[in-house]
């Protein structure tokens, strides 16, 4: 109880908590319909390319993380407008990105004169780095994002379970193609701070990727994801506050946990129960 206590009622750590809680559930829920859509390299191009945004906001001054969401929610629409080029495929065009968007970073941090400290904040998160102010635009963000969602609801199920029925039935498909990607980079963007491009895909992927080893229906991985993602996040703060380990490397850590548990979760579900024949 002292732990907890100590934990509750340290200011970084209730802002640390409560971003983590916000940002859990909005990619949760992204990732319900990002990594069955076969997606999930998505979040590391666009993450890794958002350093191009971060490194602009270093070198001329500024939000580094707002320049960061502007390239991220570019790439999203870019993404979005080419998804269903027959010229060009999804994964080439992210592995492009990325390169470009890296390569151009390193090479502005390398222009950018002096001692660069913050960029390892934005690299593999820090709980320290959290402010006030991040979680009030988080906030903002979750807000809108979650009302958008509800517009959205109905396509977005249709269209990751039957594309077709989607488009017999006159939805606003482009629309919900258009949120999802913009939505999910700008998403990705809102929680560097916690895990850092580096990782912070892996709040997005691997929360969805678990639940479904151990459920088949999409509202259950719905239910199942969000749990998972908040308790991944909020384990692996918990972990690197009481061990002094890096923040993002910990929640990733317990996520790949996670992952493996119900992987085994799984098998021993989908293993036949025996008969009483076969028990002699």
């Amino acid at each position: 109880m002292d732990l907890i206590s100590e934990i509750l009622v340290t200011p970084f750590m209730q802002r640390a908590l409560i971003g983590s809680l916000l940002l859990a559930i909005l990619l949760g829920l992204f990732g319900v319909f990002i990594v069955p859509r076969k997606l999930g390299f998505m979040a590391d191009g666009v993450s890794h390319a958002s350093l191009l945004g971060i490194a602009v906001g270093i070198m001329f001054g500024g939000a580094p993380l707002m320049w960061a969401a502007l390239v991220a929610a570019c790439i999203g629409l870019v993404l979005a407008r080419i998804e269903d080029n027959e010229r060009l495929t999804l994964d080439s065009v992210v592995g492009i990105v990325l390169v470009g968007g890296m390569s151009s970073a390193v090479i502005l941090m390398a222009l950018t004169p002096g001692y660069k400290p913050e960029l390892i904040t934005y690299l593999f998160g820090s709980l320290l780095s959290i402010s006030w102010n991040d979680i009030y635009l988080l906030i903002a963000f979750f807000v809108v994002t979650l009302f958008l969602f509800k517009i959205q609801w109905r396509t977005l199920v249709l269209t990751t379970v039957h594309g077709e029925l989607s488009s017999v039935l006159g939805l606003p498909t482009s629309a919900a193609k258009y949120f999802l990607f913009v939505g999910t980079s700008v998403a990705l963007i809102a929680g560097v701070k916690l895990l850092g491009v580096i990782l912070i895909s892996a709040l997005l992927i691997i929360p969805f990727s678990a639940a479904n080893q151990a459920t088949r229906s999409l509202r259950g991985s719905l239910i199942l994801t969000e749990c998972l993602a908040i308790i991944g996040t909020i384990t692996g703060i918990i972990l690197s506050y009481v061990y002094d380990l890096p923040t993002g490397p910990a929640i990733a850590l317990v996520f790949v946990a996670l992952f493996l548990g119900c992987v085994i979760i799984g098998r021993i579900k989908s293993r036949p129960v025996l008969g009483p024949e076969h028990n002699h």
